[in-house]
C-alpha cells in the first residue's frame, strides 16, 4: 500500500463518516446559515488532516443548499503528501436529493478536478471526469441519490430510533454505491476521557459488490436541536481513522484534550485554496 493511496482515502474517510437516511422531515434545520465545523483527522496516532464544512443556502436556487469540505493535511502528512481540496455539493431539500457534486481536489501534487450531476427526470447521470474532457453519461436507478457532500445534513436531520435501519444511494463519480446505517443507541454516552452526554450512536456498513469500500463507520451526534457530528471511529483496508469536532460547536463540544483550543492551520491558507481550485466543465 503506497503512502499517496492511503492518504487519498482521507477524503472519503471525512465524507463517509457522514452518511445519511433517504428521507427529511418537516421541521427547522438544525443547522444555522453558514455554520461551520472543523474536525481533526488523526490516522492512527497521526494527526493526518483537518476538514471544514460549510453550509449556506444557494443564492437564487429555492430549497436547495450548498455544502462544502475544505480539506488540508497537517502534521507529518504536510510535509510528504499536501493536500488543499475541496468538495462541493448543491443539496435540495424537499425532497432531500444531491443536485450536483464538484470535487476540486489536490493531494500530493495530483491534481483532479470532476462533477457529478445526476438527472432524475431521465434516470440518468452526467459525469466530468476533467476540464476538457468528454461529459460521460451511466444510468440511475429508481430513488433519490446523495453525494458525500449531502450526508453530514441529511443525517443530522434524521428523526433516528433505536435499533432502526436506513439504506442509501450514494454517488461517487459514476459509481452509484450502497450502504447501511444502524442507530445502535441514544442515550447518555461516554467517550473516551470526556464525561457522559446525551449522543445517538450510528454504525454503518458498506453494502453490494463494491470492494473499494470496505469497513465499518461508529459515529456519534448529539441527541439535541443541533444534531452536531462531534466524534467518529473508522476502520477501512487502509487504516484506523478518528475524527474529532474542535471547532464550531462551541464550548462543551469541541475537542480540547489538554484543556485549550486545536490550532486550525487552514485559517492561515484559504485564500490560496480560494485561488488554486476553481471548476468549470
Amino acid at each position: 500500500m503506497t503512502k499517496g493511496g492511503a492518504l487519498n482515502r482521507l477524503s472519503c474517510a471525512l465524507f463517509v463518516l457522514f452518511l445519511g437516511s433517504l428521507s427529511i422531515q418537516a421541521h427547522p434545520l438544525p443547522w444555522p446559515e453558514g455554520e461551520k465545523l472543523t474536525y481533526l483527522v488523526e490516522w492512527g496516532l497521526i494527526p493526518a488532516a483537518e476538514g471544514t464544512f460549510t453550509a449556506t443556502t444557494e443564492p437564487g436556487k429555492e430549497g436547495v443548499q450548498r455544502f462544502d469540505l475544505s480539506l488540508r493535511s497537517r502534521g507529518p502528512i504536510e510535509a510528504f503528501y499536501p493536500i488543499r481540496s475541496r468538495f462541493s455539493s448543491l443539496t435540495q431539500l424537499k425532497p432531500w436529493r444531491s443536485l450536483e457534486y464538484r470535487q476540486d481536489r489536490n493531494e500530493g501534487g495530483n491534481i483532479r478536478n470532476r462533477k457529478t450531476v445526476p438527472e432524475y427526470a431521465v434516470k440518468l447521470g452526467r459525469f466530468w471526469p476533467a476540464p476538457g474532457k468528454p461529459e460521460e453519461n451511466f444510468d440511475l436507478s429508481e430513488g433519490p441519490y446523495e453525494d458525500f457532500g449531502s450526508m453530514l445534513y441529511h443525517v443530522r436531520i434524521y428523526p433516528w430510533k433505536k435499533g432502526e435501519s436506513v439504506t442509501w444511494n450514494i454517488l461517487e463519480n459514476k459509481e452509484p454505491l450502497f450502504g447501511k446505517m444502524t442507530c445502535t443507541d441514544i442515550g447518555e454516552i461516554e467517550l473516551e476521557d470526556e464525561k457522559s452526554r446525551r449522543l445517538i450512536q450510528l454504525h454503518c456498513e458498506p453494502t453490494g459488490g463494491s470492494r473499494r469500500h470496505q469497513g465499518w463507520l461508529k459515529l456519534w451526534i448529539t441527541d439535541d436541536e443541533r444534531r452536531l457530528p462531534i466524534h467518529a471511529h473508522l476502520k477501512f483496508q487502509y487504516g484506523t481513522f478518528k475524527i474529532h469536532l474542535i471547532r464550531g460547536g462551541g464550548p462543551g463540544y469541541d475537542w480540547m484534550p489538554d484543556g485549550e483550543p486545536i490550532p486550525v492551520y487552514a485559517d492561515t491558507d484559504t485564500p490560496v485554496l480560494e485561488k488554486k481550485i476553481s471548476f468549470s466543465p
